[in-house]
């Protein structure tokens, strides 16, 4: 049985996520989120049958302190194979780069940026005792597009994409595989129908596929080394 972390399981990829998972069967689900009232409203969502495979635990995974809490709340619950990274905000705008508060700037690249970096330092260690095991992030196209009065996402995603890369450079034999996935596109929800965006359970489809296989076969999906760039379906 292969036992999975996912981070952000509050949000809408991070829930559909749990969700895809627990549907596929034989695999125990660690959930965590800051939030107790969502991940109660996920469990609702599990059907009972699955629910023996789910663990909610409540913390926030992209602060140092609370990634070494979940860290070590999974490492005596058994350990994991694989760890889902989902952190960040939606669409965000604030005016000019250089017009943004000294506070604003940290705030926005803790979230997006500083959290990954959090909890990549607080589960490779336990990744690092099982063979095999995965590290998963999910970053967005952003960082390939400079965007004016949104800036400073797509910096953060770009130093994302960044610190992926150097995870992946940095690799010891011990330490677990690391893939980022781009969504290049925005993430609509499940029954949005705009053919230029891409539904949160699309995503949650294409990481269950990478956090079983480490791979994906998706049409509209292109693989370069750590990366794997999720692009919106045509036609």
């Amino acid at each position: 049985m292969k036992s999975v972390l996912v981070s952000g399981a509050g949000s809408a990829i991070g829930g559909s996520l749990v969700r895809t998972l627990l549907a596929r069967g034989n695999v125990k689900v660690f959930a965590t989120s800051r939030s107790d009232e969502r991940l109660a409203e996920l469990r609702k969502a599990v059907p009972p049958e699955q629910r023996a495979s789910f663990v909610a635990i409540v913390g926030d995974a992209g602060d140092f302190s609370g990634a070494s809490t979940i860290a070590a709340q999974i490492e005596t619950l058994g350990g994991i194979d694989c760890a889902v990274a989902i952190f960040g905000r939606g669409a965000w705008t604030s005016g000019r780069l250089v017009d943004l508060s000294p506070d604003e700037w940290q705030a926005v690249l803790d979230e997006m940026l500083t959290a990954h970096f959090a909890f990549a330092r607080a589960l490779f260690p336990i990744l690092s005792r099982r063979p095999a095991s995965l590290y998963v992030s999910l970053g967005g196209g952003a960082a390939y597009e400079p965007m004016p009065d949104a800036g400073l996402m797509s910096i953060a995603a770009a130093g994302q994409l960044m610190l992926t890369r150097i995870l992946d450079r940095e690799r010891s034999s011990r330490d677990p595989r690391v893939i980022e996935l781009v969504v290049n596109a925005g993430v609509g929800p499940t029954e949005a129908h705009d053919a230029s965006r891409i539904s949160a359970d699309d995503v949650a489809r294409v990481l269950e596929e990478i956090v079983f296989s480490g791979k994906t076969t998706r049409s509209n999906v292109e693989t370069n080394g750590s990366l794997v760039l999720m692009n919106p379906k045509r036609g």
